[in-house]
């Protein structure tokens, strides 16, 4: 009878072992199989194209007066990414290289003089009107522009990252090099000893006093390939100046944005 008894204990008790053991290991696997049944991330905006409207706050002054800024300024990006998913979790990380090119159009022509040791700016109206004030004459274009190439840093999030139609947003922050500067002005030909009546197509390039450091901070939002786009460039467009007034300008940027990869 004795030897039942502890028969009887040691079967019930391999008889719960092997209930725990199981249990234990359908609870594992309703943990962890949804995981590794989620799909693999899609790797996705590999190429982004931004069409941005831009203004320039606190714009520096000039002859007395701010730098108008038009309110159809203009620019446009093309950034190639590398898109890094963080295993199969909605968040990402990019990074890779960008290309900016911004148009600032205005009424105004950044100039230098003693050897680039002091600036100002030429208001064009005065300049294409000097024979007569009343006369008004106006001119076609007038911008300041400049070409930068920087390095993107990104985090992403997409609400299902397995699948290419679905909700997203991205923030992220920039820094660069402007590569090249160039103001065009095309209207009345205002230099010395020319007939105001006739037209001037004028480029120039490095433009005096531009700042060759560009950092900042973006944010994209979105469905699917269309995004909208915010940017605000934290380094100042002209260096630090007396002449400015110590307003150097920041660049603010709204656009819309297209990813076909």
């Amino acid at each position: 009878m004795k030897r039942l008894c502890i028969a009887v204990l040691v079967a019930v008790f391999a008889i719960a072992q092997g209930y725990m053991q199981t249990t234990d290991t359908k609870n594992d696997n309703s943990i962890l199989n949804p995981l590794k049944k989620l799909p693999k991330p899609k790797k996705q905006d590999v190429i982004l194209f931004n069409f941005n409207w831009m203004t320039m706050l606190n714009a520096p002054k000039g002859a007395g007066d701010s730098l108008w800024i038009s309110p159809f300024s203009r620019g446009f990006d093309v950034a190639l990414m590398y898109d890094i998913p963080l295993g199969r979790s909605p968040i990402s990380f990019a990074t890779g290289v960008n290309f900016t090119f911004q148009n600032f159009f205005t009424n105004q022509i950044v100039r230098d003089s003693a050897g680039g040791n002091s600036f100002y700016f030429d208001n064009i109206d005065p300049m294409i009107n000097r024979d007569n004030p009343a006369t008004k004459r106006d001119w076609n274009k007038a911008k300041i522009a400049n070409a930068i190439i920087e390095l993107p840093i990104e985090f992403r999030f997409r609400l299902k990252p397995h699948k290419r139609n679905t909700f997203k947003f991205a923030v992220g922050f920039k820094i660069g090099y402007v590569i090249d500067t160039w103001q065009k002005y095309n209207g009345p030909n205002y230099l010395a000893g020319e007939d105001l009546n006739t037209n001037l197509r004028q480029v120039t390039f490095e433009v005096p006093a531009v700042n060759r450091l560009s950092y900042g901070v973006y944010g994209r939002i979105g469905y699917s390939r269309f995004n909208a786009f915010v940017g605000y460039t934290i380094s100042t467009f002209f260096l630090d100046k007396p002449e400015f007034g110590g307003r150097t300008g920041n660049a603010f940027t709204v656009g819309f944005n297209f990813s076909p990869f």
